[in-house]
């Protein structure tokens, strides 16, 4: 049964959670770039400014009992953003080649939507959360987003390893649009083949 959730748009108050849950929610993927600790990596992804830490529309978060408990980022061709904030001075303490391996592999899972295109850039869910619906209902609510501005196709990436999230995805309607093949991300991540899953709106 799907808790009742509250969606609004992100604060510069939840960095610190948002980092916390995405810290957790994508562990696997960080673990395979740098050493940081699990306990650290939550302020190593705001130090970076790889956290987005400044509002803007299309980054929502998700709340239960006031208590953020999910993010997702929508990303669209010319969308209005601050440039994200980072501190390399306070980061630098973590290691240049953490650093450097960091930029590295998040660059290259970057995506540029087309025009028309509302794009999920990212989205988790507090891992003590997990499995209470409450991914299926930020999904939703990025939907009704796309469609309220016109969008005419909602997309993301997901690894091919990811098989839960596959079967929400497609559960919720989205087709396999391109699967996609990369040697690098395989040697960074472990995760050669990606899939680019769209639904039209």
């Amino acid at each position: 049964m799907e808790k009742k959730i509250k969606f609004r748009h992100f604060r510069t108050e939840d960095t610190k959670k948002v980092a916390e849950i995405m810290a957790l929610s994508f562990r696997s993927k960080f673990n395979r770039l740098t050493n940081v600790s699990e306990e650290k990596m939550p302020d190593f992804l705001i130090q970076l400014g790889i956290i987005y830490s400044s509002a803007f529309l299309g980054y929502i978060v998700a709340e239960e009992n006031d208590e953020v408990v999910g993010v997702m980022a929508l990303k669209w061709k010319n969308q209005k953003r601050s440039k994200s904030k980072s501190n390399l001075i306070k980061a630098i303490k973590y290691g240049i080649f953490n650093i450097m391996k960091m930029y590295l592999g998040l660059g290259l899972i970057k995506s540029k939507p087309k025009k028309g295109e509302c794009y999920i850039e990212h989205i988790a869910v507090k891992s003590s959360a997990q499995g209470e619906g409450i991914g299926s209902q930020l999904l939703e609510f990025g939907e009704k987003y796309a469609i309220e501005n016109d969008f005419e196709e909602y997309t993301l990436h997901v690894s091919s390893l990811n098989e839960g999230a596959i079967k929400l995805y497609d559960r919720k309607g989205f087709m396999v649009l391109k699967t996609e093949f990369s040697m690098i991300t395989n040697i960074l991540f472990g995760i050669k083949k990606w899939y680019y899953m769209g639904r039209k709106l």
